[in-house]
């Protein structure tokens, strides 16, 4: 340890140290960990703190869903696929579309069957070879007939079976065991909920599919703060443990309900700047400025230390180079500090190894007296 303090108190006293500012060679820069960012404009105005997590946007996701028991025979995608609408994505061999497609080829033969009846009964009558009220029945029997066939025919449609391979079971009278599952929209598979050869139960969930990127917030926010909350207003936030990756969001709604689990309101805001990697099921933390925000100049926290009594940062002003400069602080939102004067939008100000730098400059003052 005493080795190690000795090197850095060499190294600092090889510096070049003059008008407040600090010189490091390359070395010196690696071995004081210095990391420096922009300044950059942020939003400041009344403001809370908010917490919350990453969502998907409601009706972003499909859950498709069989309506008859089966078998999984065939399964054509996996967890991260991106699909197309019209596309199969799995397939049952299910015993109960072979009932219903037999129903549907005898319900079929009877409609033919009671036209044909009907037909030959509006000629009788024509001739008065029968009764207005044996036409009627007739006419009643195809009726029912037809009924029937377009029940049974629009019930397994709903079921999922496409028109043409019912159309084909009805041109070739032989019912198929097998219930295509198709996906309705394009989207990428975000949950597949059977496996291959799997016995599943009517309207088990066979594939969620989505757009992954229609995402929204949901901040948690005290009941009693959340009725100054409009529509519109700013969120500005970071996801957890990632305070470089800035994203901005407007509030569009509130649930007007306590969680009974968080006894908060829930408030739902439209992302409209991402951060990097934001995932369902990722927190975020950050701040809500209520009514018409400013902007102006801001820095991270961690580039602000204090010096006799002042606050400072130091700008990089060229390779190596930094000066110390005091800053005048406005409002913060709880990542950035508002620079009311002593830095401009763009410069580079450090946020590690500030410290160090500080250092420099004391001890350098301490030698100069």
């Amino acid at each position: 340890m005493r080795v190690w303090v000795s090197a850095v108190l060499l190294a600092m006293s090889q510096m070049a140290v003059a008008a407040e500012r600090v010189e490091l060679d390359a070395a010196q820069l690696s071995r004081a960990g210095v990391v420096t960012r922009p300044v950059l404009e942020r939003s400041f105005g009344d403001q809370q703190r908010v917490v919350g997590q990453v969502v998907r946007t409601p009706g972003s996701t499909v859950n498709l869903k069989t309506m008859v028991a089966g078998r999984v025979e065939r399964l054509e995608v996996a967890p991260g696929d991106r699909v197309r609408t019209g596309q199969l994505v799995a397939s049952l061999h299910s015993h109960e579309m072979l009932a219903m497609q037999g129903e549907l080829l005898r319900a079929a033969q009877r409609s033919k069957l009671a036209a044909t009846r009907l037909e030959a009964g509006r000629e009788l009558f024509a001739v008065d070879g029968i009764s207005r009220i044996d036409l009627d029945v007739r006419e009643q029997e195809a009726f029912s007939a037809q009924l029937e066939f377009d029940t049974t025919y629009h019930e397994l449609v709903d079921h999922g079976l496409p028109k043409t391979a019912l159309d084909a079971v009805l041109e070739s009278r032989t019912p198929d065991a097998h219930l295509p599952i198709i996906s309705p929209t394009d989207g990428v598979v975000l949950e597949l909920g059977v496996q291959i050869e799997e016995w599943i139960q009517e309207y088990a969930s066979v594939v969620v599919i989505g757009d992954p990127e229609r995402v929204e917030l949901e901040l948690q926010i005290a009941p009693a703060l959340a009725e100054s909350i409009s529509v519109g207003d700013l969120v500005e936030f970071v996801p957890v443990g990632r305070p470089e990756e800035i994203g901005r969001a407007t509030v569009i709604s509130r649930v007007p309900q306590v969680d009974p689990d968080t006894r908060t309101i829930r408030i739902r805001a439209r992302i409209v700047q991402r951060a990097a990697g934001l995932f369902p099921g990722a927190f975020v933390e950050g701040m809500l400025t209520q009514g018409k925000a400013r902007t102006a100049p801001s820095v991270p926290e961690s580039a602000v230390i204090g010096m006799g009594g002042a606050d400072v940062v130091f700008v990089a002003v060229e390779p190596g180079v930094f000066e110390k400069r005091d800053v005048k602080l406005g409002l913060s939102n709880g990542s950035r500090h508002e620079v009311i004067a002593g830095v401009d939008t763009g410069e580079e100000v450090v946020v590690k190894g500030v410290f160090f730098l500080k250092s420099v400059l004391v001890k350098s003052a301490g030698e100069g007296e």
